[in-house]
């Protein structure tokens, strides 16, 4: 059974740690921040990204947070692969932009709006408030 787990893991890509980088630290990105799940399952949140100068230069649990000018260049120094997506809607297209150039080849997106990537980076939406209408679609048929 720890063979087959070990196998299953390394085909999920779950063998190893993954950097992260997450940008917009607000109240949605201090909750992503702070979810113990994430680094349960290998993903470490390296490095933080905001353009507030009240947040810029502070340690969160470990992550320093880096201001949004320095992204290409910090992610690059620190490797990291896989980003969080948490700005606003007006701000978002142009962080997805700002990640694909420094090399980003992953990007799960939190703000609320349908973004674009490059061919050869993977985007992946997550929209709450469409999880929301499931449910109440479910209950809605279900006659509760």
């Amino acid at each position: 059974m720890v063979g087959l787990r070990a196998e299953l893991q390394k085909i999920l890509g779950l063998d190893r740690e993954w950097s992260v980088a997450l940008v917009g630290f607000g109240n949605l990105g201090s909750a992503l921040f702070h979810y113990k799940g994430f680094a349960r399952q290998g993903f470490r949140i390296a490095a933080i990204f905001d353009t507030d100068p009240a947040k810029i230069g502070r340690d969160v649990g470990g992550a320093p947070v880096l201001s949004s000018a320095d992204l290409a260049r910090e992610v690059r120094a620190r490797g990291i692969q896989i980003a969080i997506v948490a700005v606003p809607p007006e701000a978002a297209q142009t962080v997805t932009d700002q990640l694909a150039d420094a090399g980003i080849k992953a990007i799960l997106n939190f703000a609320p709006s349908r973004l674009r990537a490059p061919r050869d980076t993977r985007l992946k939406h997550v929209d709450l408030s469409i999880e929301l209408e499931t449910l109440s679609f479910y209950l809605a048929k279900s006659g509760r």
